[in-house]
Formats: structure tokens, sequence, C-alpha cells
């Protein structure tokens, strides 16, 4: 990502500002529900589901998403993932600009 840093302030600007965002990461997870007379115990076809997984006290806390809510929650931790990305580049994008501070050269 190769953004100036009024781009990328405004970019987190709006971001952050629709606050639509979910720290954490999807997992699909195939398991089986112990029901004796499902298939996945019958013929071994395991359900498939989506979970956030989110580090809480020391943790990871697994929190299930029903199937309606997966799009929404892919799409706020990706949010999330791209806010972090832009304040590591505001960062060093600052870091840069400190040091040419240091030197005298701006």
């Amino acid at each position: 990502m190769n953004l100036s840093l009024k781009q990328a302030t405004n970019h987190l600007g709006k971001l952050i500002g629709k606050a639509s965002f979910l720290k954490g990461n999807t997992v699909i997870m195939n398991r089986v529900c112990g029901n004796k007379n499902c298939r996945c115990t019958k013929e071994g076809i395991k359900h498939t589901s989506m979970y956030l997984a989110k580090k809480q006290n020391n943790t990871t806390k697994m929190i299930y998403v029903p199937k309606k809510l997966e799009e929404e929650v892919a799409s706020k931790v990706k949010a999330y993932h791209k806010i972090k990305d832009l304040v590591d580049k505001i960062s060093e994008i600052n870091y840069a600009d400190l040091e040419l501070k240091k030197k005298g050269d701006v």
C-alpha cells in the first residue's frame, strides 16, 4: 500500500467513522453435532460453520456466526484489518518523518 499520509488518514477516518468493524478473525470449522441420527455421525459429512475468533483475557473466544450474518461479520473483520494496516502505515510515515527531522533534513 503506497499511500500518502493525507490519503491514509482520510481513508482511516472514513472507516472509523462508519463504526462498522470487528476485531478478530473469521474461522471456518467443520464439526460433528453429536446427534446420533445426523449425517455427520452416520456418513461423516461434517457441518461447516463460521466463528469469530476473538482474544479475551489471554484466551481465544470463539463466537458462532449464524449463516445469515456470515457476510456482514466477514466484512466487518476485513474493515478492522484494513484499519489496523492503515494505522501501521501512518505510524511508519510519521516515524520516517521523525527520522528526517532528527537529521535536520526537514
